[in-house]
């Protein structure tokens, strides 16, 4: 949204998280279905990275983020999730924010109820601990011993593997 965060970014030395997002927020329950949403969230992170290497920005200071719910609808959140590591080939750290997200939400409630918020812990772990096991290098979290647990024992058997 702004045409010059890239030039500030290269002109402080910041590092900067790119996060994917289809659209702005007014427009997401109007968008159509991607072709395939890993392919597109692909692409246009790669596209978001160059720009801001072409605007100076060092490749060190970059993590992308493929923006889980930002513009996605719940359909599009696990072929995202499932593929995760497709990511890596852009060859910079991934970060994945998956925390009590409505997607969560709605896979662990019942009657076409969604789960509140405060009750998506252990589905936000299973994501979690998943997105570790495929490449993420960081996770946003609401529920920070919780996840520190859960990402200490996914690394151990990412280091085991």
């Amino acid at each position: 949204w702004d045409a010059q965060m890239a030039k500030t970014v290269a002109e402080i030395q910041c590092g900067a998280v790119m996060m994917h997002m289809r659209g702005r927020p007014e427009e997401w329950r109007t968008l159509p279905p991607p072709d395939d949403v890993v392919q597109l969230v692909k692409r246009e992170l790669k596209e978001c990275a160059e720009k801001a290497t072409l605007a100076g920005v060092r490749r060190d200071r970059i993590v992308l983020d493929p923006g889980f719910g930002f513009g996605k609808k719940f359909d599009e959140n696990y072929p995202l999730l499932a593929c995760f590591t497709e990511l890596q080939e852009l060859g910079f750290p991934l970060l994945a924010g998956t925390s009590r997200k409505s997607f969560i939400g709605r896979t662990l409630g019942k009657n076409d109820e969604d789960v509140p918020p405060e009750g998506r812990l252990y589905g936000t772990l299973a994501a979690q601990t998943a997105l570790i096991l495929k490449g993420a290098h960081i996770v946003r979290t609401h529920d920070v011993k919780a996840t520190v647990d859960a990402a200490r024992v996914a690394d151990a058997i990412w280091l085991a593997s």
